[in-house]
Parts: structure tokens; sequence; C-alpha cells
């Protein structure tokens, strides 16, 4: 009796197990396939291909979830338990039978005042003189130069460093990755020049990313201004002020359009929508996702007091949930082009 009792709850707590067990596919496809796509290929992230796993270990992958590229585009996940990050980690290794490399986490010991010499030789080429990866894009592969199979690796990140080994780093030089067409230094450099690059890049002086400070200022979600104008000079005010900033305007809305009906929606509350199509490319280019946020638009609303005010998203610190350096630059510059829009209508 005993017996079947206890066979009985070990039957239980098994089944218990294989069902709460996390689901690495549904959760690659949650976090990661939108970037890598769905047998890691690439696109807005870099490739996971079996040739690149070959020269990563699991912690390394570990880390470079938890831990993302910070200005780079590759969100980090800290949130995310140990149970989950390892079975994304097995979903990915699942596309090869090839083993899984292990490295060992001692410090090469280098000269990395030599190693600079033939890092700025035989690497600056690809991944520039300061290790931020040659070429316009923090990631996005649609925005590389097209010299580029894919974006070199910005090897001077916070993320990259803290989540890769020495040894990690030594087998990437010589390694022959036909996948990025990098170069295997083995032959080309002897051992000790290949530790003392392995120095040189783990003294790299580690990238801020640009809206870091920025975001340090806790900035509000959206630019409200009050206007001296009443609603309807301040709507034509803000549409010629747009149009002067060489903004193309769309059809406006209401912001209760298509949620009532059309004779009750408040009509002193209304949408300007606009986009600078020069800017959009160069967004878009940078980061595809970014068209979930367009068109940009100014909402100008009277309240009962009639007293009207403009509102309008904070671009850069909406560009900054994309992790995105260059995005947040150009941002900067359309953040501006808005707010001195704004001013302009209140005038």
């Amino acid at each position: 009796m005993k017996i079947s009792l206890i066979l009985s709850l070990m039957l239980l707590v098994s089944s218990f197990s294989v069902l709460s067990a996390p689901n690495g596919e549904k959760l690659y496809q949650q976090y990661c396939e939108s970037c890598h796509q769905t047998q890691g290929e690439g696109g807005i992230g870099l490739p996971l291909s079996n040739i690149k796993m070959a020269h990563v270990s699991d912690q390394y992958l570990e880390k470079t979830i938890r831990l993302g590229r910070p200005g780079r585009i590759m969100p980090a996940y800290p949130g995310l338990s140990d149970a989950q990050v390892a079975s994304i980690i097995g979903y990915i290794r699942s596309w090869s039978d090839q083993p899984v490399p292990t490295f060992s986490s001692e410090t090469i010991t280098g000269n990395a005042e030599n190693g600079e010499k033939h890092y700025k030789k035989r690497c600056a080429k690809c991944h520039a003189n300061d290790g931020s990866g040659e070429g316009e894009g923090t990631g996005v592969t649609k925005s590389r130069k097209r010299k580029f199979m894919i974006m070199p690796a910005a090897i001077n990140n916070s993320g990259y460093l803290d989540s890769v080994t020495d040894e990690e780093i030594r087998e990437i030089i010589i390694a022959d990755r036909d996948d990025s067409k990098m170069p295997s230094m083995q032959g080309k450099l002897t051992d000790q020049e290949i530790d003392d690059v392995v120095a040189y890049v783990r003294s790299l002086k580690v990238a801020q990313p640009a809206f870091e400070d920025y975001l340090k200022e806790e900035p509000e979600l959206s630019i409200i201004v009050e206007s001296p104008n009443d609603f309807e000079s301040t709507v034509e005010a803000a549409r010629q002020a747009l149009s002067a900033s060489n903004f193309r305007l769309f059809p406006e809305r209401y912001i209760e359009q298509g949620l009532v009906d059309e004779f009750t929606h408040n009509t002193r509350q209304v949408s300007l929508r606009f986009c600078n199509f020069s800017e959009l490319y160069q967004m878009l280019k940078i980061e595809p996702r970014l068209g979930v946020l367009l068109p940009c638009r100014i909402t100008i609303i009277e309240q009962p007091d009639k007293s009207v005010l403009i509102i309008a998203p904070n671009m850069k610190l909406l560009s900054s949930w994309f992790n995105n350096d260059e995005l947040f630059k150009i941002a900067e510059q359309m953040e501006e082009n808005i707010s001195n829009a704004i001013e302009e209508a209140t005038f």
C-alpha cells in the first residue's frame, strides 16, 4: 500500500515537472524570433548559425540573454528564470547535433600594447579602432555596409565583454567563420601575439549607451505645453509650423474617432499626424520595428475650462526602448524639430 502510494506520488510529481517545464520553442518565438528569425537566420538581429554556435558556450549565451548588448539593439532579459533561459538555449542548440563547446574562465596573460598593434592591423578594419564595429548599424543587417555579410560585433560593448571568456575570444580569433567571412588568424599570428590581442580586447574602453545619461533624468513620456491661444488658432498654427519644419501632414483624426459613433465624438480633441520621410527612412533603416510608433503625431485638446494643451510623445524616450544608439541620435533631432514646431505654434 505504502509502495503504491509512493509510486503514485512520484508519478504525479514527474508529470507535474514535465507539464511545468518551460517550452524553449515558444519562449524563443516570444523573445527572439522577431530579430533572429525562425531558425536563427538573422534579420534585425545577428544570425545564430551553427558555425557561430560551435564557438560559443552555453554560459556565453546565458549571459548574453541576461545582459543584452546595451546601446546595440539586443535587449537584456534579467526577468527570465534560469529554467526559461536554459530552455531557450536548448532550443537553439537543437538546430544542430554538434557538441556544445566549453571554455575555461581563466584569464589569458598577454601584452595589450603589442596586441593593439596587431589589432589595428588585422581587426580594426571591421571592428573599428575603438571596438565599436565598423559601418553603419548597431546590429541591424539591413543597415550594414554592403561589404559586410553581417554587422561586425561591437567588442567594446559591456554586455559582450561581461559574457565572453578570454578563451572564447581566443577561439573566435583563430576559428574559421565562413558565415561572417571573418578570417582566421591561425598561422598569421603566433600564439603569443593572439594572446596579446586578447589582452588588448580586454583593455578596450567600454562604450556607454548614448541614452544612459538621458534616462537618469527620468524624462516624461509626453511633452505637454499649454497654448496661449484658442483651440482653432492653435490647430491652425500647429499645421503651419509642422509644414514649415518639412513635415508632411496626413489627414487629421479625432481622438475618439472609431471608438464612438461619428455624432458623439469630441471634435475638440484632434491628432495632427505627420512625417518627415527623410528622417523616417533613416530610422526604419536602423530599426524596422519602429513602424509600430508611426506616424508621428501632435494631439491638441481643449479642456473644460477652454484652455488648450498640445501633447506630443517623447521621441527620445520611445527610441531608448529599442536599445539602439543610432536610432536615439536621430530621435534627438526628430524631437528637436517637433519641439520647435510646438514652440512656433504657441508663440
